[in-house]
Parts: structure tokens; sequence; C-alpha cells
């Protein structure tokens, strides 16, 4: 059984702890890690890395964003 494992950061731009994440997210062995991601007010150019490396993510977005995609989107 895998374990389960919810990253959580504000965006998905290209900045330091947001490309850690995406290394993270892509390097867990698959087998063992059962990966998510959930960007908490935006998506960003990383947004398409996680998306192609077939990693579940959420954007939440600002209380004010009508618009909100979950997993897949």
């Amino acid at each position: 059984m895998s374990k389960r494992i919810l990253q959580i950061i504000p965006t998905l731009d290209r900045a330091g702890a947001e490309k850690q994440l995406c290394l993270l997210a892509r390097g867990l062995p698959r087998g063992e890690f059962d990966v998510h991601v959930c960007a908490l007010t935006r998506g960003g150019p990383l947004e398409a890395e996680l998306r192609e490396a077939g990693i579940p993510l959420a954007i939440i977005g600002s209380a004010g964003n009508s618009t909100r995609r979950l997993f897949g989107g």
C-alpha cells in the first residue's frame, strides 16, 4: 500500500521552493508514494511539468476567484 503525500505550496512559480517541490514530487518512487500537489493561490510555469509527469494537481485559487480547478483540470 502506497503512502499518500499531499504537497501544499502557495503558487507554482519558477522559484526555489517550487522547483524543489517538483523535483521531490517527480522523484519519489510511484510504487511507494501516492503524491498529490495543491497550489493555494494560482498555478504557474511548473504546472505543466507536474501534469506531464502525471502528478495529480489542485489549484484552489484566491477567495475572490470563482474558478476552481481540482485534480486533473
